[in-house]
């Protein structure tokens, strides 16, 4: 039976130590995947310690997906834990293995997350796993008990009636009317559920809207700089494309022309990728004025639902009653990337032609998940987690920008106030932002995306070449650490 060497003299908790050496056991084999392990009050006696510390200490390794709870049966080593290390059979030797490696890492196969991450994802290393920081979670949604809950309660007990019919295209009716409850409550508007399309990620949405408003030789208005797959979509529909530049408090006002612009792209709450706010004072100033020019205003909206502190600035949706603005939401960021799922948010007037897109564009989702996540909404149970996510996202992000100012000096931070995401500025000492980037990322630890960042027009910020923007939430607390380690050895300042 697996036995913790627990320190009490150490700062460390009794039940840290015992996930961290039930962490390092799962890992290299000692407990084994599908292992039983005893009960909580046998590992209690045993490793002579409360209950409680057991209890916590198996609470959080379920959460983080190496063990799993089988009901009536108790709690085992997870069938397959993170961070252990698999095999290819075909890879036999290492001269196989590092031919593979090399076959998957040119262009070709290079697999990647977001258009304009020229790295992809880290390289196989049979060593060590690279710490990524990118904007995902390590405490996504179907680790949570809740979740899984309503998926054995969907399939089990209620035997999923509906799965075996065909469903509206615009997505699962009872998920359109949980979302339009949520988002009515989130943002003091009606909303009816006919006006939610369920859409698969932020991409779609600005293609269905595209394809339902747009037309060659359009003028569209972008964030400048912008996440670079919605400039690229927006190119090859040959509009014309109007920058508006973005400083620390989001889109600037001062300058932008909408007249004859259809439509104008933001994303107001943790603007992407300087995860800057837009101004409460801006919101009114574009919404003022894309209803004086007739503009559609197209809200986006990943990282507002782990706002960190303060009070929610009022959506561009609640500020303008719904009249011009179509409203894009997304869960991934805030569940994990696994929940790719998300709603669009029309105006009467425009849903027609937005609802015939995206019957052309195709023939809707699947149920599984569009009813799993119906009834997580509708039990509260999606708040809830936000709720607790929200508190281990402070925490880490707390911890980062404290360790950062200790081990770094005064840093200049551009926007943390939503999780996962931190963009910071390099201070003048510092190597240039790709040679930085690339220094982090050969002591396995990943950033994403591409740097330095180069807008399209001339940037209201001078500095903007020195950001660094990335994530927290894919890395535990205990791996923070390592990262500002190679933060400091990156810069030479060790």
């Amino acid at each position: 039976m697996f036995l913790p060497a627990l320190d009490r003299q150490s700062d460390e908790s009794l039940q840290k130590q015992i996930v961290r050496q039930m962490i390092e056991a799962i890992s290299n084999g000692t407990l084994r995947s599908g292992e039983a392990l005893s009960g909580v009050r046998d590992c209690a006696n045993r490793w002579g310690v409360s209950r409680n510390t057991v209890v916590l200490a198996l609470e959080r390794l379920e959460a983080e997906g190496y063990l799993e709870t089988r009901p009536s049966r108790g709690t085992y080593v997870h069938r397959t834990p993170p961070h252990v290390g698999t095999r290819s059979p075909n890879a036999s030797s290492a001269s196989e293995l590092g031919e593979t490696t090399r076959v998957m890492n040119t262009p070709r196969f290079l697999d990647r997350a977001f258009v304009g991450d020229n790295d992809g994802f880290p390289p196989l290393k049979p060593s060590a796993s690279p710490l990524n920081l990118g904007f995902g979670s390590d405490v996504p949604l179907y680790r949570s008990m809740e979740w899984r809950r309503t998926v054995q309660r969907l399939l089990i007990r209620d035997n999923w009636k509906r799965g075996g019919q065909f469903q509206p295209n615009a997505g699962l009716p009872f998920l359109r009317e949980a979302i339009a409850r949520w988002v009515t409550a989130r943002h003091g508007l009606s909303i009816d559920a006919q006006q939610v399309i369920v859409i698969t990620g932020l991409q779609q949405a600005h293609s269905l809207v595209s394809r339902a408003l747009l037309s060659p030789g359009m003028k569209v208005a972008l964030e400048d700089p912008c996440y670079m797959g919605k400039r690229r979509l927006y190119e090859t529909l040959g509009v014309t494309i109007v920058n508006a530049p973005v400083d620390g408090k989001g889109i600037r006002m001062a300058g932008l022309d909408l007249e004859d612009v259809s439509l104008v792209c933001v994303n107001p709450g943790c603007h992407v990728p300087t995860n800057v706010s837009l101004s409460l004072p801006r919101r009114r100033q574009l919404i003022a004025l894309a209803g004086q020019t007739k503009t559609h205003v197209f809200e986006e909206s990943m990282f507002d639902l782990l706002a960190l502190e303060g009070k929610a600035t009022p959506s561009l949706l609640t500020l303008s009653g719904g009249k011009n603005v179509l409203h894009a939401g997304l869960f991934a960021p805030a569940l994990g990337g696994g929940v790719m799922l998300g709603y669009l948010i029309v105006p009467w007037a425009l849903l027609p032609a937005v609802i015939d897109a995206k019957l052309i564009m195709d023939n809707g989702l699947p149920w599984l998940e569009q009813e799993a996540l119906a009834r997580f909404i509708d039990a509260g149970d999606l708040d809830n987690l936000l709720k607790r996510n929200r508190t281990i996202m402070m925490r880490r992000r707390d911890y980062l920008l404290s360790a950062m100012k200790e081990n770094l000096g005064e840093i200049a931070v551009l926007g943390a106030g939503h999780a996962p995401r931190l963009s910071w500025f390099l201070p003048p000492e510092f190597p240039d932002t790709a040679s930085y980037v690339s220094r982090v990322k050969e002591r396995n630890v990943y950033i994403p995306g591409e740097y330095p960042l180069r807008p399209s027009a001339a940037p209201p910020m001078p500095e903007l070449d020195r950001l660094v923007s990335h994530g927290y939430g894919e890395v535990s607390d205990d791996e923070l650490e390592k990262v500002v380690q190679v933060f400091v050895q990156s810069a030479n300042l060790s």
